[in-house]
């Protein structure tokens, strides 16, 4: 799936995927909660890859020490109005245009929230690797002990072996959507998905030089008939990884 097709959909979509509500309103925010809030200090900074409307990081600046936050998206009907009162800075790229236009290692916290799964190719071993090379870019622009912040759907299919699995997955939805929405609503075709079980996505984290630290899982929605066919057990997990230094990753390899 090409970048044009996916920003054409998101920009038709930005309605569905934003949800407008005051940050003073807003009672607690996992992400920041759970990793964010204890680990940052004053000058800290923070980006976030795929920041749509912009929530979490006007959010961050308003309650943390960050001091200064950058969103990416690749639609720009998602992204706050320039001329909106926003204290972050907002820019219009891609998750798989790398690299990203920043300075390595120049971020103390970088997050990609329900990023991951959209970033699909022809197959499910692209798909695989264009998570992956999002991760490695991701970390690399982590300064040293910096932070890795995944919100990400996950699965834990009963069809059988996992490398069997994801491919029975992919291409199930892939192919089956379109007939099963003939007669359920909830099931209406869109943007082709790329869904990880909780063990893949902390593989592709250790893969990309950041070490998961912990991890938390929420139950989420019924789905439709054909994902919960294919997906079983299903909802949200948010991964914390710390980027590993030098010393680390060389005692590891020994």
């Amino acid at each position: 799936m090409n970048e044009t097709t996916v920003s054409h959909y998101f920009d038709a979509q930005a309605n569905a995927y934003s949800v407008e509500v005051d940050i003073d309103e807003m009672e607690t925010v996992p992400l920041v909660d759970e990793c964010i809030d204890d680990r940052c200090t004053e000058g800290d900074r923070l980006l976030e890859i795929g920041c749509g409307n912009g929530q979490l990081l006007e959010y961050v600046l308003e309650y943390t020490d960050v001091t200064d936050a950058v969103g990416i998206d690749v639609s720009t009907e998602m992204l706050p109005d320039p001329h909106d009162d926003v204290r972050a800075q907002y820019l219009h790229a891609s998750a798989t245009d790398l690299p990203l236009p920043f300075e390595r290692e120049s971020f103390d916290f970088v997050v990609l929230s329900d990023v991951l799964h959209h970033l699909v190719g022809p197959t499910r071993s692209e798909s695989k690797r264009r998570a992956q090379a999002a991760l490695v870019e991701a970390t690399n622009l982590l300064r040293p002990d910096g932070y890795l912040i995944v919100k990400e759907i996950y699965y834990e299919s009963p069809l059988g072996p996992d490398s069997l699995t994801s491919h029975l997955i992919f291409f199930g939805l892939k192919h089956g959507s379109r007939l099963v929405s003939r007669i359920e609503r909830q099931a209406l075709p869109g943007l082709l998905v790329s869904f990880y079980t909780r063990d893949e996505l902390l593989a592709l984290l250790r893969q990309s030089g950041a070490k998961p630290i912990r991890w938390s899982l929420e139950s989420g929605p019924d789905g439709s008939t054909l994902q919960h066919l294919l997906t079983g057990e299903s909802g949200c997990i948010r991964l914390y990884a710390r980027k590993t230094t030098r010393d680390e990753r060389r005692t590891e390899h020994r």
